[in-house]
């Protein structure tokens, strides 16, 4: 309604081993999609929440594990498998005292493909583990623990460049590094510096930013549903 362009801050999908698996899934490589999850088993300590006033509610962080931490999983897991048809939840409050918000969430998913999928948000796991995607079909899988390949295995070699043995040299047998689980100073800002570079040049050319509004809500929408699901006790469809 301003005329002015709007972006959602979602830098993991300007990282460039998540380019990588997403040019797999539109070349069909992975076959029939089957199954699609992400796992955010993070901890923040009790000080964590504890040392910044609105930390922990529902006003500041607007939810939890899920909305706080987790959200960057659930986008890239969107992003991967297509738009979300339902989902059913439990949220909790287990490992921490004086929040408002869960730091315990787990959901089960149904995409409109027809795959299954699993989305587990915690901050109370110690002591923090890396972020993990898994893409799963009947001609490939593919794990991805913050921006490391652990697993990238096809019935098929791969049609195009680069091959599966250079993509495994350049992003596998390495560190996976512990991204945010335990400490949000770690979490690294090459991703943002792209996403930022994007949003310069749409403003500059007067295009659209990769992830403009529209495309930034979808995986809040999905996070809303389970927080929906888990309230309401029952299945909810997006």
């Amino acid at each position: 309604t301003a005329g002015v362009l709007v972006s959602g801050v979602f830098q993991s999908r300007f990282e460039e081993v998540a380019q990588i698996v997403k040019g797999a899934i539109d070349e069909g490589r992975f076959g029939r999609i089957t199954l699609g999850d992400a796992y955010v088993k993070w901890f923040r300590s009790q000080e964590y929440y504890d040392a910044t006033i609105g930390r922990g509610t529902w006003g500041y962080d607007g939810g939890g594990a899920l909305m706080n931490q987790g959200i960057h999983a659930v986008d890239l897991l969107q992003w991967f498998m297509g738009p979300v048809e339902s989902v059913s939840a439990r949220v909790s409050t287990i490992g921490h005292t004086g929040i408002e918000v869960e730091d315990n969430a787990v959901a089960t998913l149904r995409f409109r493909n027809g795959a299954f999928g699993v989305i587990e948000g915690s901050t109370s796991i110690y002591p923090g583990f890396p972020k993990r995607i898994e893409i799963s079909g009947t001609a490939g899988s593919a794990t991805l623990e913050e921006s490391v390949l652990t697993t990238w295995s096809f019935a098929q070699p791969s049609p195009s460049s680069p091959s599966d043995e250079v993509i495994v040299r350049a992003y596998g047998h390495r560190p996976a590094g512990s991204g945010g689980a335990a400490d949000p100073v770690a979490i690294g800002f090459e991703g943002h510096r792209k996403q930022l570079d994007d949003l310069l040049r749409a403003i500059d050319e007067g295009g659209q930013p990769r992830i403009d509004g529209e495309e930034a809500r979808k995986s809040v929408e999905i996070v809303l549903a389970i927080y929906r699901s888990a309230r309401d006790r029952r299945e909810v469809f997006l």
